[in-house]
This record gives structure tokens, C-alpha cells and sequence, in this order.
């Protein structure tokens, strides 16, 4: 076995094995007590703030929407008052006559669609379509419960985008 042959110096914070020369880690208690509260400091950051409630249904459905291709480039919106006007595109909405106008009314989940005038209105039982939304900032998404009027039962599974 090869001597300990030192020409190194060596300290307290320093050991020579083998010609090679280690430095040893810092003995010294303060810096754990250092690093130990440091570390509960950040454990202690601020405050977990609650997640603000969705608002309800009612009122994310107040808005426009449309659907982008190739699902169709419609356009729908829906009022505060209860009233819905469905055009063939966004530029359309304000002008005369719409696909379709008539009211909506929202119950939950639930949203039924009413029109009065226009596509869906010529036999009496297309009136009225009822459908599961999922509503948020972004858009609607439409699942069919019930609709005999197919040409509005085409928005079943597809979402709308919101534009206003």
C-alpha cells in the first residue's frame, strides 16, 4: 500500500489521500440552520387564492357566436331578453330578413331554442329544439336532446365560436 506522502498542506477543511487532495464540505451549523429556514420561506409563499366561481349559464349564453368551416360559417346570437337570431354569417346578423329569429330559455344545462320565424317553422312540431350546452368564454357546445327540424339539428356535437 503507497505511503501518505504529503506535499500538499493541508487545513481543517482539507484532507490529502493518495497525492490527491479533497476539500471537505463546510462544518459549520449555521449554514444548515441557514439553509433549513430559507427552505421554510418558500414553503410559506403566498396565500392559495380561490379559483372565482363560473358565472351561470345564463349569463356566458348572452353573446355571439359562429361556426367555422367545414361545419358552415353561421352565425347566432343570443340576447339577454331571451331572443335569438341565427344568420347565414357574422356580417348577416343585423340585416333583414335572419336564417331565423325566435327565443331561447336556458335551464341549466338545457337550452331549448324557439323559432319563430324563418328555417324550422313550417310544421309546427320543428319549432322547438332542445339541446345539452357546455357554455364558456370561448364558445357553446351543442349535443342534441331532442329536434325534429333537421337543418337545426345539424349543430348537433359541434361548438360555436364566441365573437362577442
Amino acid at each position: 500500500m503507497p505511503q501518505l506522502v504529503s506535499s500538499l498542506p493541508t487545513s481543517g477543511s482539507n484532507y490529502v489521500h493518495d497525492g490527491v487532495r479533497y476539500r471537505r464540505g463546510m462544518r459549520n451549523p449555521w449554514i444548515a440552520a441557514w439553509l433549513v429556514s430559507v427552505g421554510s420561506l418558500a414553503a410559506c409563499g403566498p396565500e392559495t387564492h380561490a379559483v372565482p366561481a363560473k358565472r351561470p349559464n345564463t349569463e356566458l349564453i348572452v353573446g355571439e357566436y359562429e361556426r367555422h368551416p367545414p361545419d358552415g360559417e353561421t352565425a347566432i346570437r343570443f340576447r339577454g331578453d331571451g331572443s335569438v337570431r341565427l344568420a347565414k354569417t357574422r356580417a348577416l346578423l343585423d340585416t333583414e330578413p335572419p336564417l331565423a329569429s325566435g327565443a331561447w330559455k336556458l335551464d341549466g344545462a338545457r337550452l331549448t331554442v324557439t323559432y319563430d320565424k324563418g328555417i324550422c317553422t313550417e310544421r309546427a312540431g320543428d319549432k322547438a329544439g332542445v339541446y345539452t350546452v357546455v357554455i364558456s368564454k370561448v364558445g357553446i357546445h351543442f349535443t342534441k336532446v331532442e329536434d325534429s327540424c333537421d337543418r337545426r339539428a345539424a349543430i348537433d356535437g359541434q361548438t360555436w365560436w364566441r365573437i362577442k
